[in-house]
C-alpha cells in the first residue's frame, strides 16, 4: 500500500562512500540492499542507528526507507500522545519509548494545534486534527500529523467551522458530525465528509428519520458493518449508514450516557469508562448493554483520562496523578469466554507506570492512539 500524504521531499537519498579507503559493513552492500537490511530493523534501534552514525542518519530518516517497510509489512504500531504541557501555549505530540516506557516528545516544527474542541482521526501512519477551538472561536482548519516524518500538514479545511464535533473514518472517507453553533446548525450541514482520493470536503445530504441525533456524545466506528454508532446528549442512541446516508435510531436510552467517556473499539466490541463508579466496560455496539470488564479492580481508584486500543488486542489507559502531575498508563491484556450469564470480558494487567513526570502546572491529555511506523 503507497503512502497518499508523503507531501515532503521524496528525492533519491545520496549514499556516499569514501573510496579512497577500504569498505567495509553496510556501505559494502548495493543500496538497495543495504535499505532492505535497514528495512528488517525496529524503529527503536533505527533511532539508535541514527543517534549513534552521522554518517547513517540520512538513509534511516530517508522516506524511500520508511516507503520500503511499508511496502515489505515491517512497520510497526507506535504509540503517539497528543499533550497540552502547561504553560506551553500550544500542545505538542510525543511517542512512547517500548523499552524506557517512557514519553519522548517529539522536536520538529509544528503547526500550531487548536487549544480545545477538536476532533481527531488515526490513518495508518498519522492523525487528523480537526477544527476546535483557536482564539476562542471555532475553527475549520484541518492538519495531518506524519508519524512517519515528525511533520505536521495543512489540508483543506472544512466548509463550516466545528467545535466539539465527532469524526470516524470509514474506508477513503471521514465523517464529520455537528459541532457547528446551535444557531448555524441544521440537517443541512450536520455532516460534513473528507473524501482522502480527492482531498475535497462536501457537505453531505442526508435522510431525515423520524428522530435525529442532537450534539454527539460519543461515536465509534463498527468496521465490521462499516457503520458509525453514535449516542447523543440525551442518551438515545443511533446507526449511520455512510452508504444510505441516513442516521438510524436504535430505540434505545442509555440514562447513563453522560458517565460513559471516551469510547473506542477493537473488533466487535466498544469499550469505554464509566467516570461514576471508575470501571472499564464493554458492549456489544448494537446491544449497548454496557458491562464490567472483570479484574480490574485495582485501577478503580485511578481518574482515568483516556482510553485506546490497539491490534493486538490491548486496551491502553491513561490517567494523572494531579499530586504530583504525572500521567500513568497501563496495558490491558482482554481474556473472554462464555458463562451461563452470557459472554464475559476480563482483563489483565501487563504493566504500570509513569510515563511523563513534569515539572509544570497541569497536563491535558488530548488524543492518544497507534499509527504503524
Amino acid at each position: 500500500m503507497k503512502r497518499r500524504f508523503a507531501n515532503g521531499g521524496c528525492g533519491e537519498v545520496e549514499l556516499t562512500r569514501k573510496r579512497k579507503r577500504k569498505v567495509c559493513g553496510l556501505w559494502s552492500l548495493p543500496d538497495d540492499v543495504a535499505l532492505t537490511c535497514l528495512a528488517k530493523l525496529s524503529r527503536v534501534d533505527l533511532a539508535a542507528l541514527a543517534m549513534a552514525s552521522k554518517i547513517h542518519r540520512p538513509l534511516v530518516v530517508s522516506p524511500e526507507l520508511w516507503n520500503l517497510r511499508w511496502r515489505m509489512g515491517c512497520v510497526e504500531p507506535c504509540l503517539y500522545v497528543f499533550l497540552h504541557i502547561f504553560p506551553d501555549p500550544w500542545p505538542r505530540w510525543f511517542i512512547f519509548h517500548p523499552a524506557k516506557r517512557r514519553l519522548k516528545r517529539i522536536f520538529s516544527k509544528l503547526y500550531p494545534a487548536p487549544e480545545s474542541g477538536s476532533c481527531f482521526v488515526a490513518n495508518s501512519w498519522g492523525f487528523f486534527v480537526i477544527g476546535g477551538l483557536k482564539n476562542g472561536k471555532p475553527t475549520s482548519e484541518v492538519t495531518f500529523f506524519d508519524c512517519f516524518q515528525h511533520r505536521v500538514y495543512r489540508f483543506p479545511p472544512m466548509m463550516m467551522a466545528r467545535c466539539g464535533a465527532s469524526a470516524s473514518q470509514i474506508d477513503d472517507k471521514i465523517y464529520v458530525f455537528g459541532g457547528v453553533a446551535d444557531s448555524e446548525s441544521d440537517s443541512s450541514n450536520y455532516v460534513e465528509v473528507f473524501d482522502l482520493r480527492t482531498l475535497t470536503w462536501e457537505l453531505l445530504s442526508v435522510s431525515t428519520p423520524p428522530k435525529m441525533p442532537l450534539k454527539i456524545q460519543r461515536s465509534a466506528v463498527v468496521k465490521e458493518k462499516k457503520e458509525i454508532c453514535a449516542v447523543d446528549e440525551k442518551g438515545q442512541s443511533f446507526f449511520f449508514s455512510p452508504e444510505k446516508r441516513m442516521f438510524v435510531a436504535t430505540g434505545k436510552t442509555d440514562s447513563k450516557a453522560r458517565h460513559r467517556n471516551h469510547w473506542c473499539s477493537m473488533g466487535s466490541f466498544l469499550f469505554c469508562h464509566d467516570s461514576r463508579h471508575r470501571r472499564i466496560l464493554w458492549c456489544l455496539p448494537r446491544d449497548l448493554d454496557w458491562k464490567e470488564v472483570k479484574g480490574l479492580q485495582e485501577l478503580r481508584g485511578y481518574d482515568i483520562c483516556k482510553l485506546c486500543t490497539n491490534r493486538a488486542g490491548k486496551v491502553f489507559i491513561f490517567w494523572k496523578v494531579p499530586q504530583t502531575l504525572e500521567l500513568w498508563s497501563a496495558p490491558i491484556s482482554l481474556r473472554q469466554r462464555e458463562t451461563p450469564e452470557g459472554l464475559e470480558l476480563s482483563g489483565d494487567i501487563d504493566w504500570y507506570r509513569a510515563l511523563l513526570q513534569h515539572s509544570c502546572l497541569g497536563v491535558n491529555l488530548l488524543h492518544a492512539g497507534f499509527a504503524y511506523t
